[in-house]
């Protein structure tokens, strides 16, 4: 559903991504981590056709986003880690805004955002400015904005962020569904704990590579660490170590 392979790309001398390849296939949730600067930026932008690559190609359900950006972009959902969005447009008008842009009849796009905004707890807000919303609020627009039209192939960046305990336990009820549906998803996050739940496979990337690929226990095998968490095994393959941050303050005490 989702193919990316031996993708590059540089800014001048600074080579942002060197050659990453990996999969998603239907049903499959798959988390992407890496650090600030590790290159996942870069990726979504040439996954969502924004940015062309110097080398490889990407396929969203076996259509090169190259040759259609705009089509590709109609079968991929894509949540941004900042919910960019208009102040002055409501909930509604930015998914009619968005049905627009990926081609969809209006019948069937309002009936879509209508069940999205119910099933958010945003039915009763719909009309009023996004610039009224708060952060939770503004956080669950943007992901009915990525769900409308039914797309096979999702991307999700830092999707909890801002949601309370409820926002985030309807989000994984979403996540559940669509995964039933067949889709394929990619999910990344820096709260490796969250993405090791809610994954079947993980990809972590490091200064532009892939470092490692697999389910949880193909890497604890690969890691010979068995037993190890997401976040063990995420220091393990980039060659980071855990701080202790044990006596970081204590030149600030005083003798009494």
């Amino acid at each position: 559903m989702i193919e990316i392979e031996g993708i590059k790309k540089s800014y001048g001398d600074f080579e942002a991504l060197k050659g990453v390849s990996f999969s998603v296939k239907g049903g499959e949730v798959f988390g992407l981590v890496g650090l600030n600067g590790a290159g996942k930026s870069t990726l979504a932008k040439i996954l969502m056709g924004f940015l062309r690559p110097d080398e490889g190609s990407v396929k969203v359900a076996d259509k090169l986003v190259a040759e259609d950006p705009v089509q590709s972009r109609r079968s991929l959902g894509y949540l941004p880690e900042e919910s960019v969005l208009y102040s002055e447009l409501t909930a509604l008008e930015h998914l009619e805004m968005v049905a627009e842009l990926r081609g969809l009849e209006r019948g069937e796009a309002l009936k879509q955002a209508s069940r999205f905004l119910d099933f958010l707890e945003l039915d009763e807000a719909r009309e009023r400015p996004v610039g009224t919303y708060s952060k939770g609020m503004r956080r669950k627009t943007a992901i009915a904005c990525a769900l409308l039209g039914d797309p096979p192939a999702l991307l999700f960046d830092e999707p909890t962020s801002g949601l309370d305990p409820d926002g985030a336990l309807r989000f994984s009820e979403i996540l559940t569904e669509l995964k039933r549906q067949g889709r394929a998803l990619i999910l990344t996050s820096h709260v490796l704990p969250e993405i090791e739940q809610r994954c079947d496979r993980f990809g972590v990337l490091d200064k532009g590579e892939i470092v490692a690929l697999g389910t949880l226990a193909e890497l604890q095998e690969k890691a010979e660490r068995e037993g190890a968490n997401l976040e063990e095994l995420f220091l393990h393959f980039t060659g980071r170590e855990r701080r202790d941050a044990r006596g970081l303050f204590d030149d600030e005490k005083t003798e009494e």
